[in-house]
């Protein structure tokens, strides 16, 4: 038998404010389900302003997956108490706030909550699931099914055995991006690993990868560009790894391997400053690399040395040099509020800008995300953290919306925000709002309606 499956990626629709990207775990869900001969459609509320309600009634889901951000859990309770009002089948939640709290999240509404990778429960769950009657009371058999929680016939909240099992990246299938409606992204993506071995406190892309880093091998990667130009014909892409590569000869071989076959692409990858050097940057321009992003996060060695980034100052600024000198676009992330240093030391970025010359400068708001660092030890960093009704506010890409500092307040923040965009304006930056294809030099800050496409 098969089940009609529907998953959906719950997230506040910014409508220009955040990048259209894929929500690639969704992406690979689907596709294995319906490699399963399940009947699957996806709904990302990201891009799509279409009403869950509407989908439900129109396509009759026996299970619905919901994966959503601790900054869309607000969005999330909201969307789950819509769907008990009008569906009576299993809903089923994964992801990053899952994964992190998932007795929280089967006490808000969930049927099961999966935690950790998805592709190691997901399909497990839908044969389970597949022809049970609807009556939500679980039996002893469902504690048999790993890396679950949800709630027993007496009402309590319990979590499953962790089997600890990782997910083989070789062995998951090319996405099907055709499950999605394609014209409402920016452009095509790929992801090629899973976790970043570094260990960022303001960061937790390691949730609900585990802490184990893999990646995908060379040949893996090749096989699924050959299938996007194969399919798609040339395109732009957006490498939407946290680094391009781990290894340094493996990323230089890639490239010459990538250069040598000369598929139809161009794309964008994401690069530590510590990595760059001249061999790999003509590597990657021969590779067919147009830009470069670099998380900069700030100009002060204090805050970076508090963040745990492992990057000096001066190595993001020699680094945007040598792409720059190579003719490389590049794009700098920076983040006002980070702790560790006072007013002049969120300032101090803006020297390195005006030396190097990015042509993109993206200056967000820190906020402290769940399960960083920051988060599990806010008090140490003199960091209050909101309660989980604030949970959307959450967003770089929005004005911040709580006082949650006490070295810095929201009147500091601000007053940073605009002295960074007055600046950029005397160097000659445009923000995002005005900015065409043709502008060498764009800023955005919380502050424009629109963000950049990557």
């Amino acid at each position: 038998m098969a089940v009609k499956l529907l998953l959906v990626n719950i997230s506040k629709f910014w409508s220009g404010r955040t990048y259209k990207e894929y929500p690639h775990g969704v992406g690979i869900l689907a596709t294995l389900a319906r490699n399963a001969g399940h009947e699957v459609k996806i709904l990302d509320m990201a891009v799509d302003a279409t009403p869950v309600e509407k989908l439900v009634r129109s396509f009759s889901p026996d299970v619905i997956g919901l994966s959503f951000l601790s900054m869309s859990w607000k969005i999330a309770r909201e969307t789950i108490a819509l769907l008990k009002s009008i569906y009576s089948g299993y809903i089923i939640s994964g992801g990053v706030h899952t994964s992190l709290y998932p007795l929280e999240v089967v006490r808000g509404g969930v049927d099961i909550a999966v935690v950790g990778e998805g592709e190691v429960t997901m399909i497990k769950l839908l044969k389970y699931l597949d022809g049970k009657p609807i009556n939500k009371i679980w039996n002893s058999s469902i504690a048999q099914i790993s890396n679950i929680a949800y709630i027993n016939g007496e009402g309590e909240a319990i979590l499953t055995n962790s089997n600890h099992d990782s997910v083989n990246l070789d062995e998951l299938p090319i996405m099907d991006r055709s499950l999605f409606s394609t014209e409402l992204y920016a452009h095509h993506s790929i992801l090629t690993s899973r976790v970043c071995p570094y260990k960022c406190n303001f960061c937790c892309s390691w949730a609900p990868g585990g802490k184990n880093g893999r990646m995908m091998s060379p040949e893996r990667i090749m096989s699924e560009l050959k299938y996007l130009t194969n399919t798609y014909g040339s395109l732009n892409l957006y490498w939407g790894d946290e680094i391009f590569f781990w290894d340094r000869e493996e990323r230089l071989n890639f490239c010459k391997k990538l250069a040598h076959i000369r598929l139809p692409i161009t794309f964008t990858a994401q690069v530590r400053a510590d990595i760059v050097d001249n061999e790999l940057v003509q590597a990657l321009v021969a590779a067919g690399c147009v830009k470069i992003c670099f998380g900069a996060e700030s100009g002060s060695d204090d805050i970076l040395r508090t963040a745990n980034k492992h990057i000096s100052a001066a190595q993001t600024e020699q680094a945007i040099k040598i792409c720059a000198q190579a003719g490389l676009r590049t794009k700098t992330w920076w983040l006002v509020g980070l702790p560790g240093g006072g007013m002049e030391h969120q300032l101090m970025a803006l020297d390195i800008i005006e030396r190097t010359r990015p042509n993109e400068v993206a200056v967000h708001q820190f906020v402290p995300l769940p399960g960083t660092e920051f988060w599990n030890n806010a008090e140490q960093y003199g960091i209050s953290l909101p309660n989980e009704n604030l949970m959307d506010t959450l967003t770089y890409y929005a004005d911040i919306a709580g006082e949650w500092f006490n070295y810095l307040s929201i009147a500091d923040i601000h007053n940073i925000l605009r002295q960074y965009e007055a600046h950029l304006r005397e160097l000659g930056y445009v923000s995002t709002d005005e900015a065409d294809e043709h502008s060498m030099y764009v800023y955005t800050t919380p502050f424009q309606k629109s963000t950049f496409n990557v």
